[in-house]
């Protein structure tokens, strides 16, 4: 007698939950075969998956973001490591030295892209590429970095005064302490 395909998914399930180790152990050993299958196989392997994808659509989206709320503070982590990197490389393409222009401010947290003949609200509101995080804009290579600098985030504060409403007679000095 033939098994409905809910008695075939139930009895591959408790396959699956009794024989994880053993299933591990097969794959460990044959990983060049599998490899060789995939690649050899591609395209179908990928099609199939996006037709899955389409049909199942709703269950995987719920799944991730139960999975995303369940692991929210490692997303965090990985995000803030990622973006941190990203910013430093950025940084580094506007000023290699990755001081503020101003102060010498060379903590890296406090650093911050400055137009120098300002205008970069305006620049920002005019972005039609649906771009607007500057630091991803200079990474991408969309924009050059000749009318820009690094200020610390005090300095880029005060130079916003500045331009508003003139000198101010304020200044800011940067004075590293060492740890």
């Amino acid at each position: 007698m033939a098994l409905s395909d809910e008695e075939r998914k139930a009895r591959r399930k408790e396959y699956e939950d009794t024989h994880k180790e053993l299933r591990a152990s097969w794959r460990d050993s044959h990983k060049d075969e599998l490899a060789a299958y995939r690649e050899k196989n591609r395209e179908e392997l990928n099609r199939k998956n996006r037709e899955w994808y389409q049909k199942n659509k709703e269950k995987v989206c719920l799944r991730t973001n139960k999975y995303y709320k369940k692991n929210i503070s490692k997303y965090d982590q990985y995000k803030k490591k990622s973006y941190g990197g990203i910013r430093l490389e950025s940084l580094s393409k506007v000023d290699p030295s990755l001081k503020c222009a101003n102060c010498g401010c060379d903590d890296t947290r406090f650093l911050e892209v400055n137009h120098i003949k300002g205008g970069g609200m305006k620049e920002h509101q005019k972005r039609d590429d649906g771009m607007r995080n500057m630091i991803l804009i200079i990474r991408s290579g969309k924009r050059g970095t000749e009318d820009l600098n690094l200020l610390c985030r005090a300095c880029n504060s005060l130079d916003h005064l500045e331009r508003v409403y003139g000198k101010t007679g304020l200044s800011v000095v940067w004075d590293k302490k060492e740890d």
